[in-house]
């Protein structure tokens, strides 16, 4: 038996907190992916900026559709969780999902740089390194990472889909400083820490996500990618709430309203999956 596909506004319940004003209205998402290509569902004015760090295009697009399947979760218009963040889409990944580290710091750069002139307070990081890279790069990476977060950005970033086994998230995913997020729809699609209780911190949905597709459409996703602008969106709805909350708060607020589900080992959820009601009660 096929399982229905899930509208991101809907299982999360985000839609009856649009019915409220809660849209994440006010608030900058930054999108570090592939790109995001223009859609119904994102009005033109809500993109406050797209870079394009691997082919230097100057209009939106994406080549590989990631992106904007992301995009589609944190801020469509009919299927999002916050419809009415703003939204900055840097593409760092090319047509075959690849990034290379220096485009990958150059981004994180330009973010540190235009921080205060987009209002940026969160940055959804649905990405991960390969386990190939050397520990020297890995450090880096996260170097690079935490300074947006000593910057006093909200990082949420993908725990990677290589689990259950120990030591399978990669950087920037575990980077300890920032909000990394598992799936809690199955085993498959969630990584874990060398220290099982570290990380992921929290969970969200992450299979059959529909979202949006280039060209107009929908398409369905599976993934930690997917489980990450979740908590992007959730973010967002609590900053236009409470605007004062430091990154640290968000990440705790997260933690706290979280509650374990029984049918998954803690080592793949954290503190479990996050209650959007609970949030922003």
């Amino acid at each position: 038996m096929s399982v229905s596909p899930k509208i991101p506004a809907i299982c999360s319940h985000a839609d009856s907190f649009h019915k409220q004003g809660i849209t994440g209205k006010n608030i900058t998402v930054a999108i570090m992916d592939s790109g995001l290509s223009p859609h119904p569902e994102i009005a033109p004015h809500r993109i406050l900026h797209f870079h394009d760090f691997v082919y230097g295009r100057t209009t939106p697009y994406d080549d590989y559709s990631h992106g904007t399947h992301v995009t589609g979760i944190i801020g469509a218009k009919q299927i999002g969780i916050a419809p009415e963040c703003s939204l900055i889409a840097l593409k760092i990944l090319d047509h075959h999902g690849n990034c290379s580290i220096e485009l990958f710091i150059e981004a994180i750069h330009w973010l540190l740089t235009h921080q205060y002139e987009y209002n940026i307070r969160i940055v959804n990081m649905s990405i991960g390194s390969n386990p190939s890279i050397s520990r020297t790069e890995q450090i880096l990476l996260n170097l690079w990472v935490s300074r947006l977060w000593e910057a006093g950005l909200i990082v949420c970033c993908s725990a990677g889909n290589n689990g259950p086994t120990r030591n399978t998230i990669t950087a920037p995913g575990n980077c300890e400083d920032i909000i990394t997020v598992g799936s809690c729809d199955g085993t498959s699609f969630s990584s874990i820490s060398r220290i099982p209780s570290s990380k992921p911190e929290i969970c969200a949905p992450g299979v059959r996500i529909l979202s949006l597709k280039p060209g107009g459409g929908y398409h369905i996703k599976n993934g930690t990618s997917m489980s990450t602008p979740f908590v992007s969106g959730y973010c967002a709805l609590l900053l236009q709430m409470r605007p004062y909350l430091t990154n640290a708060e968000v990440k705790q607020q997260l933690i706290a309203a979280s509650a374990p589900l029984s049918s998954y080992p803690l080592s793949i959820q954290g503190a479990g999956s996050v209650s959007l009601s609970t949030l922003l009660r």
